[in-house]
């Protein structure tokens, strides 16, 4: 019997496919299957849907719980790229990306359609959830503990990534770690940790974290470069002066060349400035980020991210928000989305097992008790924190270490240009002070968006062929 007519399937109400009797089972383990078709990059793609669990371990090597997992395979071989997505959190489901972005079937408009964009076309894609997210827990709530860590959970995400590649037998496939937010220290922590272990590891997909590489030497160059993402959410919430509200392009170029050349050295050394110098940087200041000049601290010259988002609109008493710095309002109500989401699980993919975390069970403990125990949390670092700048305590040199053990890994950087976490001009100046061997091996990306660009219409498609034309060996 030909490969086609052995596949051939019923289509259910629900949308999914159910193959025949007698055609050969690929989820492995206690993964329910279901066979499905959507149609992404013009074509039709079927696929099968794999959801379940893989047990899990903590740092002592003791399994204490179980990941719970929904990859989507394509046939096409053993040697098909297999990519792992997860958000971040610490505390968060792989849903965002999932059901926002990279998977074959996206909500819009309180219902889900297929996701042109999806880069399943390009690999197979395996989402993760930690454990305290979706339908992963530990063994016992005592438990629950033993992953809520940075070192425990890059640890056991490791574990989880050999184990998946072993029990579907896809050794030979090429290997991508995909990570948005806090998931991009995951992304990085497990590349060096799989590498040590001699797992080769194609590449890393860094969305909306900027690149893990530990505690920067020169943040004065990333706070200055900020000032570009300020520039434009300035902009597109008619702030500026009309001579820079004219030409858009223009004002953010100037931004970024006036942030280069006179904002970095003055925050390097700002009581080496005259009175007059100290004047003129406060000045460009209050221009290129639309505030009161009263309001810039002139000892420091340092606008920290909650200042900006509390100032800029602040005789309007409102605030900017944290990942979209163009929205002002209340969060959109999720609740609707989340039913979706359940349903799609319960009916569409069959699983019927325990309950999903923040949907029909409380929320996880994850983030409140989580412990950044990567590197020693300092009075700076908290103060950071406390301002908008990042976690308690920074990285570790993740990305750089693996792509130094690994002189084929490649990494793909995507940044909103409306994030208060993040810069576009940061990253590149992060990357382009690598070793040249590393920076070259680094692509970056800048989308009109915010820290999930890809829920930018605009940005829906190219983010998707972008993250597609990378997670391809040949790319």
């Amino acid at each position: 019997m030909k490969l086609r007519a052995l596949y051939c399937a019923v289509l259910l109400a629900t949308g999914s496919l159910v193959p025949i009797a007698g055609s050969a089972r690929t989820c492995t383990g206690d993964a329910v299957e279901t066979w499905h078709s959507a149609r992404i990059g013009g074509k039709a793609l079927r696929y099968v849907a794999c959801a379940g669990t893989l047990p899990v371990r903590n740092l002592r090597g003791e399994a204490r719980g179980r990941i719970f997992y929904t990859a989507y395979l394509v046939h096409g071989g053993k040697r098909r790229p297999l990519s792992f997505v997860w958000n971040g959190g610490p505390g968060a489901d792989s849903r965002t990306l999932q059901f926002h972005a990279v998977g074959p079937r996206i909500l819009r408009g309180g219902t889900l359609v297929d996701n042109a964009a999806s880069p399943l076309g390009a690999s197979d894609l395996v989402f993760v959830d930690p454990i305290g997210t979706g339908f992963s827990t530990a063994d016992d709530p005592v438990h629950a503990a033993d992953f809520y860590g940075t070192n425990a959970d890059i640890a056991s995400v490791a574990g989880f990534v050999t184990d998946f590649r072993s029990a579907y037998r896809r050794a030979a496939s090429p290997l991508y770690l995909v990570g948005e937010s806090f998931g991009t220290w995951r992304a990085a922590g497990v590349a060096e940790r799989l590498i040590d272990a001699k797992v080769p590891v194609a590449g890393i997909a860094l969305i909306s974290g900027g690149i893990p590489l530990g505690d920067m030497p020169d943040r004065n160059q990333l706070r200055a470069l900020s000032l570009v993402n300020r520039t434009a959410t300035a902009l597109a919430l008619g702030r500026l002066a009309p001579a820079l509200q004219a030409d858009p392009p223009r004002a953010l170029a100037e931004a970024r060349r006036w942030a280069e050349q006179v904002y970095v050295p003055a925050l390097t050394a700002p009581d080496a400035l005259s009175v007059a110098a100290r004047a003129e940087v406060i000045a460009a200041l209050a221009r290129f980020q639309g505030l009161d000049p009263s309001t810039i601290d002139a000892k420091t010259l340092w606008v920290s991210p909650r200042a900006f988002r509390t100032g800029l609109l602040a005789g309007q008493g409102k605030t900017l928000g944290l990942f979209d710095m163009r929205k002002t309002g209340a969060p959109e109500d999720e609740h609707a989305d989340a039913s979706i989401v359940l349903d799609y699980y319960r009916t569409t993919l069959g699983y019927r097992a325990g309950r999903y975390a923040g949907i029909d069970a409380p929320e996880s403990e994850a983030g409140n008790q989580w412990q950044y125990d990567q590197a020693p949390i300092t009075p700076d670092s908290l103060a950071r924190a406390r301002a908008g700048e990042g976690p308690p305590s920074p990285s570790q040199p993740w990305t750089l270490r693996a792509m130094e053990k690994a002189p084929h890994l490649r990494a793909w950087v995507a940044t909103g240009l409306y994030d208060s976490l993040n810069s576009c001009a940061g990253n590149e100046a992060v990357a382009a002070s690598l070793p040249k061997a590393v920076a070259a091996r680094f692509t970056l990306r800048c989308y009109a968006g915010g820290h999930m660009m890809y829920e930018e219409r605009r940005e829906t498609l190219r983010f998707g062929k972008d993250l597609a034309a990378f997670l391809r060996p040949s790319a």
